[in-house]
């Protein structure tokens, strides 16, 4: 009873920051998106600060609290979020499938490098976290179109 209460506890925190970082990056990519215009420099380095905040995150998380399952989904929680909130056009109202398969493909693949990125990062093997953190960006700028 007590390990699955600490479970428990220990996954709330990360589903929280998850959720935080959902909203920050909706807000930052989507919101300040109508002012564009008059805030096109300031957009631009905004945006590339989320971009850095989804691999960073997990490593920073996992480093700090050495917590391997908050640090797995602080990596594999707001990335995805984030490309299906994104998406949601074509999931609602008429699904198109070729694009429903190709968007969780590319979500499936950097939340799984984030995880394993927060995972490495929680248990002090740094080599294997910034290296998993140089392939999040590779498969992030091969998404880019």
């Amino acid at each position: 009873m007590r390990k699955k209460r600490k479970l428990i506890s220990s996954a709330i925190l990360p589903v929280i920051i998850s959720l935080l970082i959902i909203a920050l990056d909706w807000i930052i990519c989507v919101g300040l998106s109508v002012h564009r215009a008059h805030l096109s420099m300031i957009h631009v380095i905004l945006e590339l600060l989320v971009a850095f905040l989804f691999p960073a995150a997990p490593a920073i998380y996992g480093w700090i609290t050495k917590n391997r399952f908050g640090s797995i989904l602080v990596g594999a929680i707001p990335i995805m979020g984030f490309i299906l909130l994104l998406n949601f056009g074509y999931f609602y109202p008429s699904p198109n499938l070729e694009r429903i398969i190709r968007v969780v493909t590319y979500g499936v693949c950097l939340s799984t490098v984030a995880g394993l990125e927060g995972y490495f990062a929680s248990k002090r093997k740094y080599l294997a976290t910034f290296c998993l953190c140089g392939l999040w960006l590779f498969i992030f700028l091969l998404g880019i179109h």
